[in-house]
């Protein structure tokens, strides 16, 4: 008989399980509420909540809110954004992972200290993704943003370094990022250099657990939002230690081809994927194999 298994490790972080629960229960009460951008990159969740009640604004809609509760995801958001939020007749509630508000203070703390002729801040993310566009915000945009040790290049090797990371990055590439920039001042008489991994300690461990669940099943199915850095950074990882992994946004996209012959199969995903889609997942997988 196959087995089928979910990840223990696998589920929402505890980021966005908070910022669901406020919303939830701001929804539960009647209440009007603007989720400003997707609560979480999943677009299954992201129907459920507007099932609820929720509903989705962009930055550019807050000068047209007249009434109700703004709340601002776990990802967090620049200054700018409270400000114009300020304007408006709305309460604003801020929904950003207490580990995100404790990074932005960080990098607030360390530009207001550093000689900026002499140091820069080099921020290891991606640029377009809401909580770095926030961390970028809360030092005036003065920040240069890196993606991989190749971008290294764009960093001025006249002047001392202070690195950070967004939090749902790759800790192995951050290892990269940080020897490039090594290298980078390497002969250049500049000995200034700082670098604070702030990648989430649950994100640290996600990769270590999956590694061992993937090796451990015939079958891997990888369940997340395609629009999901971290769901594409563990897919691709759970692949290459199990090259029969598939990754599906939800049950629909299951293939019964996939798990002919498979003794086991493991369901897994990302940060950003819910334990209860795990399940619906699996009891899917289940009914394809014994049907």
């Amino acid at each position: 008989m196959t087995k089928v298994e979910i990840d223990p490790g696998a589920g929402f972080c505890f980021g966005v399980e908070r910022v669901i629960g406020i919303a939830e229960s701001l929804l539960e009460r009647g209440e009007t509420v603007y989720g400003l951008g997707e609560m979480v990159h999943n677009q299954g969740e992201v129907e459920r909540l507007k099932g609820l009640g929720l509903k989705t604004v962009t930055r550019e809609q807050i000068p047209s809110l007249s009434e109700g509760s703004l709340l601002v995801r776990a990802h967090g958001e620049p200054p700018s954004t409270y400000e114009m939020a300020a304007t408006r007749p709305v309460s604003v509630i801020d929904g950003t992972c207490p580990i995100v508000r404790g990074l932005q203070e960080k990098i607030r703390k360390c530009y207001a200290s550093m000689d900026r002729a002499k140091e820069q801040l080099v921020i290891f993310g991606k640029s377009d993704h809401p909580e770095t566009i926030g961390l970028l915000g809360q030092v005036g945009g003065d920040a240069l943003v890196v993606s991989s040790a190749e971008d290294v290049s764009a960093v001025d090797p006249d002047r001392g370094i202070h690195l950070f990371s967004q939090t749902t990055m790759d800790p192995d590439r951050f290892s990269e990022v940080e020897e490039a920039l090594r290298k980078r001042l390497r002969g250049t008489g500049v000995t200034a250099f700082r670098s604070d991994c702030t990648i989430c300690g649950q994100m640290k461990k996600r990769k270590p657990g999956l590694s061992s669940f993937a090796k451990d099943h015939d079958v891997m199915v990888f369940v997340s939002g395609k629009n999901s850095s971290n769901g594409r950074m563990l897919y691709h990882f759970c692949r290459s230690l199990n090259p029969a992994t598939h990754w599906i946004a939800g049950p629909a996209e299951l293939v019964p081809g996939w798990f002919s012959n498979a003794g086991s199969v493991g369901i897994s995903g990302a940060t950003s994927t819910s334990r209860e889609q795990l399940e619906q997942v699996a009891e899917a997988v289940r009914k394809l194999i014994f049907s």
